[in-house]
């Protein structure tokens, strides 16, 4: 029988310029350690049971991403998080877990929408603008951006230059406050539409308009998953 448990988990640190496929290794590595009881595929290489969720592009931090495992024995939920943290390398923090039936093991089709925080550098901007003013032309700014039907960008891929639309991607895009030299934007992507896009895609094209002129990325963190 499979016990089945779907663990949030947070990925910063040096560990944000660690690829899926590394994390996927580190991982079984630390579970391994953790000596937590994972179930086996069946065939001539069998493998850990484990499902991720969406993949982090490089360079941007999880607050809380999500994976699946399979047991061959039930644990208590807070003996497997002790376990792994225990032995988790500096950046990667289980912070909670739950057991979930076979129903629920699907995280392609439980996850819809994935939420990011940017922390946009806008000093340049407010030096010709009053701090009173920045919050409207900031919200004109976005307003003006989801406004258009479609923003094509042209993207590398293996095969070469494609043509994407990024506006079926963009489920929200709002301002979350103001501190100092900075702003903190908060985008919703939607992951049904197509799979997971990358969220600088679409920051980097808003940046682009020319009202939005000297405003850089700062930082970026995907913050949930809905």
């Amino acid at each position: 029988m499979s016990y089945i448990y779907r663990i949030k988990y947070s990925k910063v640190g040096p560990l944000k310029y660690v690829s899926h496929l590394d994390l996927n290794t580190l991982f079984c590595r630390t579970l391994r350690r953790a000596q937590i009881p994972l179930e086996l595929t069946q065939g001539f290489n069998p493998r850990f049971k484990i499902s991720f969720g969406p993949a982090l592009p490089l360079g941007i931090a999880g607050r809380n991403e999500v994976l699946d495992i399979s047991l061959i024995q039930e644990m208590d939920n807070d003996l497997i998080k002790e376990k792994i943290n225990k032995f988790a390398p500096e950046g990667l923090e289980v912070q909670d877990i739950i057991a979930i039936s076979k129903e629920e093991n699907n995280l392609s089709k439980a996850i819809n929408h994935a939420i990011y925080i940017i922390e946009l550098n806008v000093s340049g901007y407010r030096s010709y603008l009053t701090r009173e003013n920045l919050r409207n032309c900031f919200k004109n700014s976005i307003e003006k951006y989801l406004e258009q039907e479609n923003i094509v960008i042209q993207k590398n891929t293996k095969k070469g230059l494609r043509e994407v639309n990024l506006r079926p991607y963009i489920e929200n895009m709002d301002i979350v406050s103001f501190q100092d030299d900075t702003v903190l934007i908060e985008l919703t992507v939607d992951i049904q539409y197509k799979g997971s896009i990358n969220p600088v895609l679409i920051i980097n094209e808003f940046i682009k308009k020319p009202e939005n002129k000297d405003i850089y990325i700062n930082n970026i963190a995907r913050k949930e998953f809905l």
